[in-house]
């Protein structure tokens, strides 16, 4: 590369040499006379091309490599790395796609294993919608629904197989013929030919769950709404239920009020 700047610093020189002395070496010759000078010494001068081809010749005849065949080799190596690292960027997708395949699966399972750990873990609604009119007080008592086979730590769950907690949803309007409480325990489940009631002390679990507790309703309060747990040692698919309201007497007077039942079927799961 230094031999080509020479020569063409080498050739510019003598082109201006050549300009000067056709013009008689001042700048007081007539601008034909300079012109024509300069004309001359630029047909005299050598071409840059030409002195470019030479140096690169004196260049390739120093180092005996050809340009050619350096060029194809460059040409080979680049090809080849390039085909290369398409190879390695396919594999490191293929396997990146693999992985990402591998883990949403994954996501998927846990996904899967949560929700039915949640459903084994949730009782199962059914609606009942039975409702009954005590004559004698004016309350109107409603079986709303049921939620059945619920988990249970109830001391009569324990290592039976045949039994059901059941969380029964009742509401209640009291009259205003009579004072007193419409208790949780005047609603009961058949169970073997046995009507039981309110299953002490698996009210907290049934709060836990979610659920709001029917902890009797006063008729001086107008009523209550809520859910009552009933635990059956023996169940079944249809269950027979019944709201009685036991007789009542009345308080200061020689009168009684009869017993009030109503009747109603939880249904299968």
């Amino acid at each position: 590369m230094s031999r080509t700047i020479i020569a063409r610093g080498a050739a510019l020189a003598a082109a201006t040499m050549l300009a000067l002395t056709a013009c008689g070496g001042t700048d007081d010759a007539p601008a034909e006379e300079r012109e024509a000078g300069a004309a001359e010494a630029a047909d005299d001068a050598p071409q840059d091309g030409a002195a470019d081809e030479d140096a690169d010749t004196d260049e390739d005849a120093d180092t005996g490599e050809e340009d050619t065949g350096s060029d194809e080799d460059g040409a080979d190596r680049s090809t080849e790395d390039s085909s290369d690292d398409d190879a390695s960027d396919e594999a490191a997708s293929g396997e990146d796609g693999a992985q990402d395949d591998e883990d949403a699966t994954d996501e998927e399972d846990g996904a899967g294993d949560e929700d039915g750990d949640a459903a084994a873990d949730e009782g199962t609604v059914v609606e009942i919608g039975t409702e009954f009119t005590d004559e004698e007080t004016g309350d109107v008592i409603t079986i709303v629904s049921a939620v059945r086979n619920n988990p249970s730590e109830y001391y009569m769950a324990s290592d039976n197989p045949d039994g059901e907690m059941i969380y029964l949803e009742v509401e209640v309007e009291a009259g205003d013929a009579y004072g007193g409480v419409i208790s949780e325990r005047n609603f009961v489940l058949d169970d073997g030919g046995t009507e039981v009631n309110y299953a002490a002390s698996a009210d907290d679990e049934l709060v836990d769950a979610g659920y709001e507790y029917f902890d009797g309703a006063p008729r001086r309060e107008g009523g209550g709404t809520g859910y009552i747990p009933i635990y059956l040692e023996t169940t079944g698919d249809t269950l027979a239920g019944a709201y009685v309201r036991p007789e009542l007497e009345v308080l200061g007077e020689d009168t009684t009020v009869p017993e009030f039942r109503g009747e109603f079927e939880v249904p299968a799961a």
